[in-house]
């Protein structure tokens, strides 16, 4: 990578934004009964359906900036344009997305940082897998130092305070109501108030938020661009401080998180893309995804529209592979294989849907987008966590083979013995005696070897009879919990 200067870590500068934008993700599941229902409550309380051939849309739900639709849909390969740009809100094989123009000013207060803030709008997406994300854009003051930029986002990304010194928080809003005392209850009650009544609450974290048992972080994740003074000198120091959100400290100084330079050093190397260095910078790291620049005029607005538009839909899609790869694994931890025979097979549907519709590898073909997005792919680890579930594919099949062929093994016993003890007893014993009017009072005559030739011409029918009542019922049933599942 192109040389960044180093910096002394003991000494982070404090650069002059010129302007800052934040999003923060985060995902929760949703109940598979209440999702079709989900879609069209958003449309009744203002969200629109995201439409990329709706052109009024390309500088509705951005403040300032703007995203070019048609550089959206030449980015992405043509097999993926479905999947994160469905047709209609009815696609429930794609990223459905629904949008709600905000533009509110609020007030954050904590320990050492006070400031106004603007939510541009909210998305919520609706995806395959009963996976739900919600993403919020919001615009920070013009002139905010570095600093005070880094930890508004370290404070707002957290949903629920858990260091002491975030119970400090509060978010006012522009009447003379109570603040709230964290994000949660700002969402559920200022933003989303419906939210609650669709996410799934079985969990065994009953206070975690997005009720996600094997994704257990409080805090959102922040996809930012950040535009510093054209003098600025942008330092591997800068840049790691973004990626982690290190504001302030708690005497209220630059925070730095790490010491060791060659640490720093190292951890840049493998995670900043730098094609356009020294002006312009992005990384990546498990909480964040910055772009860094000091352009101006038409190359900044560029930036921005990328960060909200094709940047933003490269990371989503990776973020949301993380989350189905995770939840899969999770599955396969819960089902006893022995018992749970249903669930197996409906897992390895579920994976091989996932693996066959939704899992590619390269989602762009353009050189930037390769080289970055492939950042995004190590960091979060999809490639190992996409191993882990073909193997869980494999062993389930393995698993399911073993199983199926012991059931057929005792079914065919069962027939065995109906088959040989009716070709013993030539299933003719009492059979004459069955046509027309059964004559009930000669079967207090009937001798053992008769008994046991009706009981076996009973038995077997009520058997034949159970078992394809069984096999019809278990059908309709998968049939229907596989879609249901997934969509």
């Amino acid at each position: 990578m192109a040389e960044i200067e180093k910096g002394n870590p003991e000494m982070a500068q404090d650069l002059t934004t010129r302007k800052a934008n934040l999003q923060f993700v985060f995902p929760f599941l949703l109940q598979e009964e209440k999702i079709e229902g989900f879609a069209e409550k958003l449309l009744e309380k203002g969200f629109v359906f995201f439409d990329l051939e709706n052109m009024e849309q390309e500088n509705r739900f951005y403040g300032s900036d703007s995203v070019s639709h048609r550089s959206m849909e030449k980015y992405f390969m043509p097999n993926i344009e479905p999947i994160v740009f469905p047709a209609t809100y009815k696609k429930r094989e794609g990223l459905r997305r629904f949008t709600k123009k905000i533009n509110q000013k609020f007030t954050l207060s904590s320990t050492f940082l006070t400031t106004d803030f603007t939510i541009d709008s909210f998305d919520i997406f609706i995806c395959p897998f009963h996976i739900g994300l919600m993403n919020i854009r919001v615009t920070l003051p013009k002139g905010m130092d570095y600093s005070a930029v880094l930890a508004f986002g370290d404070i707002f990304r957290v949903l629920e305070p858990i260091a002491q010194d975030e119970e400090s928080t509060k978010i006012f809003c522009s009447d003379d109501s109570a603040p709230y005392t964290n994000v949660k209850k700002f969402i559920f009650n200022e933003l989303l108030t419906v939210l609650k009544d669709y996410i799934e609450s079985e969990s065994s974290h009953e206070t975690y938020f997005g009720s996600l048992p094997f994704f257990v972080d409080e805090r959102m994740y922040v996809i930012g661009h950040i535009v510093l003074e054209e003098d600025s000198n942008i330092r591997e120091i800068d840049l790691y401080r973004a990626v982690g959100m290190n504001g302030y400290d708690s005497e209220g100084l630059p925070f730095i998180g790490a010491k060791n330079p060659d640490y720093i050093k190292r951890y840049c190397q493998e995670n900043v893309y730098d094609r356009w260095g020294d002006e312009t910078y992005y990384i990546v790291g498990d909480d964040a995804f910055i772009c860094v620049t000091k352009v101006r005029d038409e190359l900044e607005q560029q930036l921005a529209g990328q960060m909200y538009g094709e940047h933003f839909y490269s990371l989503l899609l990776f973020y949301y592979y993380k989350i189905v790869l995770l939840e899969l694994t999770h599955e396969n931890s819960q089902i006893n294989i022995e018992k749970d025979q249903s669930d197996t097979e409906l897992l390895i549907v579920m994976i091989t849907e996932f693996s066959a519709k939704y899992y590619f590898p390269q989602i762009n073909s353009t050189s930037t987008g390769q080289e970055l997005f492939e950042l995004i792919r190590k960091n979060f680890k999809i490639e190992d966590l996409y191993r882990d579930v073909k193997e869980t594919l494999s062993d389930l099949y393995q698993n399911q083979d073993k199983l199926s062929g012991k059931r057929s093994s005792y079914l065919l016993e069962i027939l065995t013995i109906y088959s040989t003890i009716s070709g013993i007893f030539g299933m003719n014993l009492v059979t004459d005696q069955l046509k027309g009017d059964i004559p009930w009072s000669k079967m207090s005559q009937f001798s053992i070897y008769e008994f046991v030739a009706l009981f076996v011409t009973i038995s077997g029918v009520a058997v034949s009879l159970s078992l394809g009542f069984v096999f019809v019922r278990s059908w309709l049933k998968e049939r229907h919990s596989r879609r249901k599942r997934i969509y």
